[in-house]
């Protein structure tokens, strides 16, 4: 695998960046989920003011890319890379606080076998490193 060009804080900040962009005015808090593995890509991007429910927005082109690359620039050969994550921007406090999930299955609809032999030849993990339900999956 070829070395990133940038830095995770580098892409996290234009991540920050385009999830504020993304947010309506008015909005406290912009929340974005992602499942990325393989060729499979679940997201959704939500905003809200306080406690109010979260409504719906579009994810723009400029979220999923930088998501794409902040998956790139986490991957290390001991562990691999993330399979999803969620940022939450905090708009009165400025910060994004971003969750990642290396190991545990994530949420929703199965992911192919196809899906997550492309997720470890893309990002390789030793075997040690493979989670179980991944390695049962894939066979």
């Amino acid at each position: 695998m070829t070395p990133p060009a940038r830095d995770t804080t580098a892409v996290l900040r234009d991540l920050g960046a385009a999830l504020r962009a993304a947010a309506p005015a008015g909005a406290a808090r912009v929340r974005y989920r992602a499942v990325v593995v393989g060729d499979v890509r679940r997201d959704e991007l939500t905003a809200g003011s306080g406690d109010e429910r979260q409504e719906p927005l579009p994810v723009p082109g400029a979220v999923r890319a930088a998501v794409e690359e902040l998956k790139r620039v986490m991957w290390t050969p001991e562990r691999g890379t993330w399979l999803q994550t969620e940022m939450v921007l905090d708009r009165a406090g400025g910060r994004l606080l971003p969750l990642f999930n290396h190991d545990a299955l994530p949420p929703g609809p199965p992911l192919p076998r196809e899906a997550l032999a492309a997720e470890l030849r893309d990002f390789p993990r030793p075997a040690d490193a493979v989670p179980g339900w991944m390695a049962d999956a894939i066979g």
